[in-house]
């Protein structure tokens, strides 16, 4: 009985030591060859646009002509996306992000020509629970403007997961105190 009593109390301490994660805080990037004091905010991220989804993995099954059941399976995961909207931003981060270059001048954004192609690491801090960092991704944004008075103009971020040489592809850490 006091065996029994221990464990539904052990299970019981798990259950509410589970964490979920929710809200946001902030989403911080840097370049990937960058230091983790390097990490800085773009601006403010647009209310509900931060999503981290991933594809539904590719499963080929291989059939003998004997049997309609497969013999074997193999399966590969589906890409993770991290996709979010800042609603504030720069030319400073129109340049991060996007290309271009900034005019010393007059502080405008010229665009570039050709869309560059962007690698950075990305770490997102939620209100509770676990920060995502993703030491490396293939990041994408576009202008996502609506002149009109309930629109608002946006950059639109789409980052890609990438394999990192030296770290896992998507840490999930403890939310620190201090973020």
């Amino acid at each position: 009985r006091a065996g029994e009593r221990f464990n539904n109390n052990k299970k019981r301490n798990e259950i509410m030591a589970s964490v979920a994660t929710f809200g946001l805080s902030k989403i911080e990037i840097k370049k990937t060859e960058e230091t983790e004091d390097q990490y800085k905010t773009l601006g403010m991220t647009y209310q509900d646009s931060c999503m981290l989804t991933q594809n539904e993995p590719e499963v080929i099954d291989h059939y003998a002509e004997e049997s309609d059941v497969p013999v074997v399976s193999v399966s590969k995961g589906g890409k993770v996306l991290l996709t979010f909207s800042i609603m504030d931003a720069d030319v400073d981060a129109l340049v991060e992000l996007m290309g271009g270059t900034k005019d010393l001048e007059s502080g405008a954004w010229n665009a570039p020509d050709v869309n560059p192609t962007v690698e950075l690491s990305i770490r997102v801090t939620p209100k509770s629970g676990l920060q995502i960092e993703i030491p490396r991704a293939s990041v994408v944004a576009k202008l996502n403007g609506s002149f009109s008075r309930s629109g608002l103009f946006l950059i639109t971020v789409t980052a890609t997961v990438f394999k990192a040489e030296d770290k896992p592809r998507i840490i999930a850490r403890p939310k620190p105190v201090d973020a």
